[in-house]
């Protein structure tokens, strides 16, 4: 979805072997309601381990990380990891203040988040179930 006259949106492309979902603007109540469509199509169709880039978002609340939540349920369903690009030191903190800091693997940059290689064992992903 990329609407020039909406103060938000978010962009997808296939970047090594990851589905790189760039989001832009402002992450509030407003985008979520606008963007869960979107972002819940493109990770229960991937394949590919996903990188959530907030590079260019400007402002996020508990909207945003009620999309950050979502895409990491469904890419958790999937067996797939989830990685969250944060370069702003206060949209770290926001996921820190809202006790979901240790549920997301974090980079700080896109290209820290593409050197990891797709499908690395060490990523985070959830636990195996056992069949006992």
């Amino acid at each position: 979805m990329h609407d020039d006259s909406l103060p938000f949106g978010l962009r997808s492309h296939v970047r090594r072997g990851r589905l790189v979902i760039t989001f832009w603007g402002e992450l509030d109540i407003h985008a979520t309601e606008r963007l869960t469509g979107s972002l819940a199509e493109l990770t229960l169709t991937c394949r590919h381990d996903v990188i959530l880039d907030l590079s260019d978002v400007t402002f996020l609340d508990c909207g945003g990380l009620s999309l950050l939540c979502q895409a990491l349920a469904a890419t958790r369903r999937r067996e797939l990891r989830l990685t969250v690009v944060l370069e702003d030191p206060f949209h770290r903190k926001v996921l820190r203040l809202a006790g979901v800091a240790d549920s997301f693997d974090v980079a700080l940059r896109l290209s820290d988040a593409l050197a990891v290689p797709p499908g690395d064992p060490h990523g985070h992903r959830p636990p195996t179930p056992s069949h006992a």
